[in-house]
């Protein structure tokens, strides 16, 4: 009865090693999300249309905030920091959201597809957060594909 507990937890421990060295193997994308974006057909009008609702809203903020500075007590400031300026930074927020989320959801179908096609285990946007991958994965650079899928 010992002997079969005992081949029985190797057979578990060999298929867990097993599958930690497969998985172990990743084909990773990367792509530079600033250059992509920089280069979306059309960015030049979306950035003057988010810089456009910024500029209604910042000097509403910059005032509401200048006032706040004036209050010497932390919860009163914070107080009415929330009650203020958070509303006015919210609604920028939405109405920049909704210039650039069509963008947006275009740049992650585009990365999506070629993450599908490509066979890849996960896609970041940033090359610094791989300290280390296994010696057997795959690491590409897919910017400039992304850019000219967005550019059909």
């Amino acid at each position: 009865m010992k002997l079969s507990k005992k081949l029985t937890t190797l057979a578990i421990v060999g298929a867990i090693s097993a599958t930690a060295a497969v998985a172990s193997a990743a084909n990773i994308g990367l792509v530079n999300m600033s250059q992509v974006v920089n280069s979306y057909p059309g960015y030049g009008a979306l950035d003057m249309k988010m810089q456009q609702v910024d500029a209604q809203y910042r000097p509403q903020i910059e005032k509401k905030v200048q006032e706040i500075e004036k209050i010497q007590d932390s919860a009163q400031a914070e107080a009415e920091f929330n009650k203020t300026v958070a509303p006015l930074l919210q609604k920028e927020n939405e109405e920049i959201n909704k210039i650039a989320q069509p963008m947006m959801q275009a740049i992650h179908n585009a990365v999506e597809s070629i993450r599908v096609e490509k066979q890849m285990d996960v896609v970041l946007d940033d090359p610094y957060t791989i300290r280390a991958a296994d010696a057997n994965s795959k690491i590409e650079n897919i910017t400039n594909e992304v850019i000219s899928r967005l550019k059909k």
